[in-house]
């Protein structure tokens, strides 16, 4: 069967689309390829159970006594009678309750109404439940009743749960959450007789009405009833008492003529809609509808009507009703006779119709539509203005609207516009150049570095239709070239082709161009642009730098061996963009990098030391430096320049962290750049904070030691008074690698593995530095974690400049250690010259305790923070001498203290014994995000105390230096010093270009595979084969997006939803990739990152064109078990849950 790129699922008739259903609306997607949306003005539906039901308000009593509507959009509950509030109302957990001064009766119920018989001698009270609200009435049943001095001022108490009363104007009164927003609402409390024979709510209502006063005061409303109308012998018995409450989700209500003042938002009788004038008594009525629009926003409308249900009529032939559009309505302000007369904007369109109820001429309910250009135009205009809502109203030709032969009745709740649409697409997403780059301005745009630049993009469309991308390349507003794909399914990433050359020049590095794209349907309805993002084109190379240094004059001696000078860097005459330098001591490999300031200038610091650190002989080095502007190019020729130091020998001891052997301390990092790209940079302190920073070290794109694969840890593992960094790397051998970057004191120098071993599982491990053996240089304890909170520590001592292999040093036990909630620091705490290990353990509660190994002996338990005072997850822990006594026995707490508010907490061991620990509060402040600061320690002012330095994430790649400096007893403020970008990502792992995969289900841990080679196989699990190919993939990124290919190495095959389907169950199965010669979405994954590191990395697999999951079928452990798609769980739900790892 064909297997092409299909637009929506069609079918013979209209289908639902169940997702986009709510309270009010309904869309249908059509066989044509539009959708028809309905959208009622109030809910005719609610969520009960997880399904939708139909409105019912009927009252039903439950097992405790408590009486509640079937369903409606609010939880309601009323009394059954005691001193509980009558009335509870609730809307997203908030709560409002009304109480009765005194004990109530049980109530008797009659559909949606309950009366609770005298609760004043002759006075009842009945409380109706409504679909989004309650009325509430006292029923005052004669004068004799209505003489009760009670009836002076009826008080209510008030409770609420997330909301606050607020009094209104004209007695009105809002229920509003903590943002003011109104969620209970109120209109003017009336009162009225019976003088007219109007049948509402379970009575006779309203002729004679009049407005009462209401108090609102904390805990209390206080109602004051007409004490006139109580008391004069013109009224008719019984009178009525209100007032009603409202969510304010009915968008419909009416005004009366004879009433002009008189708004009925909360007032409405029967739910029904009046229209005309009333039968045999005073009252001329007019209805408005609101309807929510959003969800046609810029589309293009093919068809619109409009549809009520009349219920009576006056006279037994047909009459008409006109259809207006009006002003907006708004359950939050009055609406009434008077102030609703401007609001009659546009006559739309007229029908006629009889649904009289007499005997005389019985007529059935009568449905009505009404549809004409007019309202075609008007529902056009909404979509293209992406209004959110439109408002209509019904009333009486004017013509004869005073004649009572042309009253209605129609029922509101089936007042609905319904529109035939078809949607605009989407603004496309993931619109970048291949690599991606920033989008950027006109004022700094981004500069390529080839003139036929390759992009790509995703669209997609609400109905599911096949789109086409259409990419605009211009010059100022002057678009000087359009590409466009050919139609493709809508959901999927796709590139268009590489510009052609000659359409961009590559002789203009200045000039400025543009890139935005949309989306086009078949019909052309196109969607809005992407952003424009701006870029120059620039294949000029710079020119050589300049070299300039008083420190190190070009070959002459200034400074000696260990000191640090300053070497600056400047652009070539012609140049003026120049991004930073690349320099280092070897031509064939210049990695160390630093960023240029706006005047292309950069200073970094230079310290020489020989071969033999601490010697006294001079030395010579030849530095290489290279210009490379903003597109990427670099200089043909390198400068160079002869660094000399003249001897010198070095006494002062080493400084802890010490990158540059200046004897202050630096920091270096080690950061994920993207594209599997990895570089350590450092920051070495100069002045009062560090002025300067570098890349010390730099992996190049896909340059074999991705972020996600490694673990790092800073030491002196060479003894030699520089800091240096170790680093692990899990393998997709399953092996572990041990690899030193070694400080020269001006770079880190990559050195070969050291250890290489199966010992370990990077997603379950944690490491510190010490030195555990006292012989002056660092070692590296590794805490590896097993099933059942069981932990091991394992030991890598140091020793001629590389690691011996692991033993194992301490053994928690079966439940003994959960590693994952553990921090772990090192330092000399009891003072004998070897590093001990401090492990903070996070308890529930917010509790953290300190468990200290010395000698790395079995833990004690030496502190406790007590219950809420600090969660070990939102803390970092460091070891450092913050009081300058020599000894490394401080443990600094950097933790998130809420709202924004960060605190430096030092925690000292004792000087000798077993004395407690002391804790103290060294600094505290407000405006610090600990999520965003890498943390680290050291003595970066040279006054022997170790201070603190944190390396702030700003935004885009960008990092700030803050220096909180140590005065012995405490921290001072945090001070700024370097500034500028790193480009880190931060990306929880990435996919390695040509790697092959194995894909392993969670809960089998079975390997993805296909039988064979033949088109349409089913995805299925079995036993892993070592070196079986069909159970092997490599995945493929399109484009620059985030979207993946699972192609089959041994079919060649994609991993494939089976025709497109979007339902549960559906097959993944192995088809040629893109087929149809176009990309597909239903070939195409996005990676959802769960969790893990190394080769143990676990995603969900979500197809593109249904953002479903896949699932091995009924979470089957059998070989031969399929894949299909499914709706996506919960993280628990292991059968969605993969193994992405890379095989060897």
């Amino acid at each position: 069967m064909a297997h092409a790129s299909p637009p929506a699922e069609k079918t013979a008739a209209p289908v639902e689309v169940t997702e986009l259903r709510t309270e009010t609306t309904r869309v249908f997607a059509n066989p044509s390829g539009t959708r028809t949306m309905e959208v009622y003005a109030g809910p005719v539906r609610t969520r009960k159970g997880g399904d939708w039901v139909p409105i019912d308000t009927t009252l039903v009593r439950a097992a405790d006594g408590s009486i509640s509507p079937r369903a409606t959009v609010i939880g309601l509950r009323l009394s059954g009678g005691g001193t509980a509030p009558f009335v509870t109302a609730e809307r997203d957990s908030r709560q409002f309750s009304l109480s009765w001064p005194g004990s109530l009766p049980s109530p008797e119920l009659a559909g949606d109404t309950a009366t609770y018989p005298e609760v004043l001698p002759g006075v009842d009270m009945r409380v109706r439940a409504d679909s989004d609200g309650f009325s509430q009435l006292l029923v005052v049943k004669n004068a004799a009743a209505a003489a009760n001095p009670e009836l002076r001022a009826i008080r209510y108490g008030t409770a609420t749960k997330g909301l606050t009363v607020r009094p209104g104007a004209d007695g009105a009164t809002s229920v509003v959450d903590d943002q003011g927003r109104t969620v209970f609402a109120s209109g003017t409390p009336s009162m009225w007789d019976s003088s007219a024979q109007k049948i509402a709510l379970a009575g006779k209502v309203r002729s004679e009405e009049r407005a009462m006063g209401l108090q609102v005061e904390p805990g209390q409303l206080t109602v004051v009833p007409d004490t006139r109308m109580l008391t004069s012998p013109d009224t008719t018995f019984p009178v009525y008492i209100d007032p009603s409450y409202s969510a304010g989700a009915n968008r419909w209500t009416y005004v009366n003529r004879d009433d002009a003042g008189e708004s009925y938002w909360t007032t409405k009788e029967n739910n029904k809609a009046k229209v005309g004038k009333t039968w045999g008594t005073a009252g001329l009525y007019r209805s408005l509808f609101q309807m929510n629009t959003g969800m046609i926003a810029g589309s293009k409308i093919t068809k619109a009507w409009f549809s009520v249900t009349m219920d009576h009529s006056a006279a037994c032939a047909a009459t008409g009703v006109d259809l207006w559009n009006t002003r907006p309505i708004d359950p939050a302000v009055p609406l009434t006779w008077n102030n609703s007369k401007s609001h009659w904007l546009t006559y739309l369109a007229s029908a006629k119709g009889t649904a009289n109820e007499s005997s005389a001429c019985p007529k059935p309910d009568f449905p009505m539509e009404l549809s004409s250009p007019a309202l075609m135009k008007l529902m056009q205009d909404t979509a293209t203005g992406d209004k959110d809502t439109v408002t209509f109203g019904l009333k009486i030709n004017s013509d004869v609207e005073t004649s009572q032969d042309q009253w209605k009745y129609f029922y509101a709740n089936t007042a609905r516009i319904n529109v035939e649409y078809n949607s605009r697409p989407r603004v496309p997403a993931d619109v970048n150049v291949e690599p991606p780059k920033p989008c950027a301005t006109a004022a700094a745009p981004t500069a390529f570095s080839t003139s036929t630049p390759s992009f790509s993009a995703v669209i997609s469309d609400p109905e599911g239709e096949n789109l086409a991308g259409e990419l605009e390349i211009l010059s100022g507003d002057t678009v000087i070239r359009t590409l466009a794909t050919p139609l493709i399914g809508s959901g999927g990433a796709f590139s268009w082709p590489p510009l052609d050359p000659g359409v961009l020049p590559e002789d203009q590095p200045g000039a400025v161009f543009g890139y935005r794209a949309r989306a086009r349907d078949a019909s052309g309805l196109v969607s809005p642009y992407t952003e424009r993002c701006a870029f120059t084109v620039d294949k000029v190379k710079p020119g050589t730098p300049v070299v300039a240094s008083t420190d190190y004059p070009n070959g002459t001696a200034v400074r000696s061996v260990g000191e640090t000078g300053i070497v600056t860097f400047g652009r070539a005459a012609a140049d003026t963009d120049i991004a930073g330098y690349r320099y280092g001591f070897n031509p064939d490999r210049i990695t160390s990098w630093v960023g240029a300031a706006p005047d292309g200038s950069a200073s970094v610091p230079i310290t020489l030391w020989s071969d033999s650190p601490g010697g006294t002989i001079g030395i010579s080095r030849t530095l290489y430096v290279r210009a490379i502007d903003r597109a990427g190019n670099g200089s043909s020729a390198p400068a160079t320049w002869s660094l000399t130091a003249k001897p010198r020998a070095v006494t002062a001891a080493p400084v802890r962290g010490d990158t540059n052997g200046d004897r202050r301390a630096d920091v270096a990092a080690v950061f994920d750049l993207g594209d599997n790209r990895t570089a350590a940079w450092n920051f070495v302190a100069g002045g009062s904070g560090f002025p300067t920073g570098h890349v010390g070290w730099d992996t190049g794109v896909n340059g074999g030691f991705p972020a996600f694969r490694t673990a790092t840890v800073r030491g002196d593992f060479t003894g030699d008074g520089l800091g240096d960094i170790a680093i692990l790397r899990e393998d997709p051998d399953r092996k572990t690698r041990l690899f030193l970057l070694r400080s020269d004191g001006n770079r880190f120098v990559s050195e070969a593995e050291s250890w290489v071993g199966t010992t370990y599982h990077l997603s379950h491990l944690k490491m510190v530095a010490g030195d555990f053996d006292d012989d002056g240089d660092d070692d590296i304890a590794v805490f590896q974690g097993y099933q059942g909170e069981q932990t091991k520590l394992w030991v890598h001592t140091a020793a001629d400049g590389g690691f011996g292999a692991p033993v194992m040093r301490w053994d928690s036990g079966a439940a003994g250690l959960d590693l994952t909630a553990t921090s772990f620091v090192a330092g000399d705490f009891d003072g004998d010259g070897r590093a001990d290990i401090g492990q903070l353990r996070g308890y529930d509660g917010a509790q953290t305790k300190l468990w200290v190994q010395y000698g790395l002996s079995a833990p004690v338990q030496r502190w406790d923070s007590g219950a809420g005072n600090l969660a070990r997850a939102t803390a970092t822990f460091l070891a450092a001498d913050v009081d300058g006594t020599g000894r490394r026995d401080e443990i600094v707490i950097m933790s998130d203290r809420g709202g924004n508010t960060a605190r430096l907490n030092v925690l000292t061991a004792p000087a000798t014994g077993t004395a407690a620990w002391t804790d103290a509060v060294w600094w505290s402040g407000t405006g610090f995000d600990t999520g965003a600061a890498v943390l680290s320690t050291g003595d970066f002012t040279g006054d022997g105390r170790a201070d603190v330095a944190a390396l702030y994430a700003t935004g885009n790649g960008n990092r700030r230096m803050y220096t909180f400096a140590s005065t012995g007893t405490s921290f001072a403020d945090k001070q700024p010093g370097w500034e500028g970008y790193v480009g880190d990502t931060n990306t929880p792992f990435t996919v390695e270009p040509g790697q092959v995969y194995r894909i392993y289900p969670r809960h089998s841990e079975k390997c993805l595979g296909s039988t064979d080679a033949v088109r349409g196989t089913a995805i299925t699990q079995s036993d892993c084969v070592l070196g079986e190919k069909k159970q092997q993939f490599t995945v493929e990124r399109q484009g620059a997006t985030e979207y993946f290919y699972l192609k089959g190495v041994s079919s060649k095959m994609c991993v494939d939803v089976y025709t497109w389907q979007h339902v549960d169950g559906a097959a993944a199965v192995q088809w040629t990739c893109n087929g149809s010669g176009i990309p597909q979405a239903n070939q195409q994954f996005r990676l959802e990152y769960v969790e893990g590191s190394g080769v143990d990395v676990v995603v969900r697999l979500r197809p593109v064109h249904s953002e479903k999951c896949l699932d091995v079928k009924g979470a089957s452990q059998n070989n031969g078990a399929t894949l299909v798609q499914w709706s996506c769980g919960d993280l628990t739900k292991t059968n969605q849950l993969f193994y992405l790892r890379p095989e060897a």
